[in-house]
C-alpha cells in the first residue's frame, strides 16, 4: 500500500508543493479504493520512506486530508479513513431512489405509515389547500445498502395520496409510482436546517436522540405548478452533502433566518 502512494506522488507535476503532492497520492489511494473507510493510513515513518519527505511535510499533507474529511485522527491512535458521506446536488429534482442509484449505493425503505388524516394548518399551507381538508401523510424510513439514513415525513392532497395506496414503497419511488399515473414531478422548494433528533425518529435511525440531524423541508410541484408533495425529511449528518452551484449573476438559493 505504502508503495503504491510513493509511486502516486512520483507521478505528480514537480513543479507542485510537496505536501500537496503527497496529499493528491493519498486522496487517490483513497479514491480508488485501495484505502477503504476503517483502513489505517500508512504511518509516518512509512510515508516519509517512501516519498524521501520530512515528517513535517508528511503531516501536513496528511493534515490537509483531515480538513477535507477524508480520515481522521484519534489521540493515541493511527489516522484512519473516513466513510465520505455522498452528495446530493440541487442541480435537479431527483427521487432517493434514483439519486442513490446514482451514488452507486442500494436504496431501500421500510414503511412506517400510510394514513389519511386531517392537514396540519403549516402543510395546508405549503399545499395550497383548505384547512378542513384531508391529506395522506407518510413516514417512511429510507436506506443506503440497509443502513438508515433519513426518515421521511410526507404529506399528499387527498387525490394524490390516494394513488400511493396500493403502491410497493418499500421497493420503488413515490415519484415513479405517480409518473405511473400521468403525474410529473416538474420542481421543487428546498429549505435546509439543522435539529436534533427526537426520540421517535432516533429510534427510525438507531441514533441516540439529540443527535444532530440535517432537516430538509420540500415542496414538490407537478408540471402545471401545483403542488403535491410537501416532506420534511430528517437526515443523519454523517450521511449526506447538499450540494449546489450558484453565481454572481443571480441563483435560487438563498439565506436567510429562521421564521
Amino acid at each position: 500500500m505504502v508503495k503504491a502512494v510513493g509511486k502516486r506522488y512520483g507521478q505528480v507535476d514537480q513543479g507542485v508543493p510537496a505536501h500537496v503532492r503527497l496529499a493528491s497520492a493519498l486522496r487517490d489511494t483513497i479514491a480508488s479504493g485501495e484505502l477503504l473507510p476503517g483502513d489505517l493510513l500508512p504511518g509516518d515513518a512509512a510515508l516519509m520512506d517512501a516519498t524521501g519527505l520530512a515528517r513535517g511535510t508528511v503531516r501536513q499533507a496528511v493534515a490537509t486530508l483531515r480538513a477535507e474529511g477524508l480520515v481522521q485522527t484519534r489521540q493515541g491512535a493511527r489516522t484512519s479513513v473516513l466513510q465520505r458521506p455522498r452528495l446530493q446536488p440541487f442541480s435537479e429534482l431527483l427521487s432517493f431512489t434514483a439519486w442513490a442509484r446514482q451514488q452507486g449505493a442500494n436504496p431501500g425503505a421500510r414503511m412506517v405509515e400510510l394514513v389519511r388524516r386531517s392537514v396540519d394548518p403549516a402543510v395546508a399551507h405549503e399545499l395550497r389547500i383548505g384547512d378542513n381538508d384531508l391529506v395522506w401523510t407518510m413516514v417512511r424510513v429510507r436506506l443506503l445498502d440497509g443502513v438508515p439514513v433519513m426518515v421521511e415525513h410526507a404529506a399528499y392532497p387527498e387525490r394524490i395520496g390516494a394513488l400511493l395506496v396500493d403502491a410497493d414503497l418499500e421497493a420503488g419511488s413515490v415519484y415513479a409510482a405517480l409518473a405511473e399515473h400521468g403525474i410529473e414531478v416538474a420542481s421543487g422548494h428546498h429549505r435546509i436546517s439543522a435539529i436534533a433528533a427526537e426520540a421517535a425518529d432516533a429510534e427510525l435511525l438507531r441514533a441516540r436522540p439529540g443527535t444532530p440531524l440535517l432537516r430538509q423541508e420540500r415542496t414538490v410541484f407537478a408540471s402545471d405548478g401545483t403542488p403535491i408533495e410537501h416532506s420534511d425529511d430528517r437526515w443523519r449528518g454523517d450521511s449526506i452533502v447538499l450540494d449546489a452551484v450558484n453565481s454572481v449573476q443571480g441563483s435560487q438559493l438563498a439565506r436567510r433566518a429562521p421564521d
